[in-house]
C-alpha cells in the first residue's frame, strides 16, 4: 500500500509540474525571464574573459619568474667573473713584483 501512495504521490507531483512548465508566462514575467537568460549569458562571457586573463597573468608571471632566475645566474656569473678578475690582477701583481726582483737582482750583478 506505502508503494502506491508514493507512486500516486510521484504522479501528481509530475502533472503538477508539467502544469506549471505549460502556463502562459505573463509579458513582465517573460521580460525578467529574458533579462535572466541574458545575464547569465553575459556572465558566461565574462567569466571566460576572466579566465582568459588570469590565464594571461599566469604566464606573465612564469616568465618574470624566468627572467628573474636568469637575473640571478647572470648576476653569479658576473660574480664569479669578478672573482677571476681579481684573482689574475693578483697573479699579474705578483709576476710584475717577481719580474721587478729579478730585474733588480739583474742589476746588482
Amino acid at each position: 500500500m506505502r508503494k502506491w501512495q508514493f507512486v500516486l504521490a510521484g504522479a501528481s507531483l509530475g502533472l503538477l509540474v508539467l502544469s506549471g512548465c505549460t502556463a502562459q508566462l505573463t509579458p513582465a514575467d517573460r521580460d525578467l525571464l529574458n533579462q535572466a537568460l541574458d545575464s547569465g549569458q553575459m556572465a558566461t562571457q565574462q567569466a571566460a574573459k576572466a579566465q582568459a586573463a588570469a590565464g594571461m597573468a599566469s604566464d606573465a608571471a612564469a616568465r618574470a619568474e624566468d627572467a628573474a632566475v636568469r637575473a640571478e645566474s647572470a648576476a653569479a656569473a658576473a660574480d664569479k667573473s669578478a672573482a677571476m678578475a681579481s684573482a689574475s690582477a693578483d697573479a699579474a701583481a705578483a709576476s710584475a713584483a717577481k719580474a721587478a726582483k729579478a730585474f733588480e737582482m739583474g742589476q746588482m750583478k
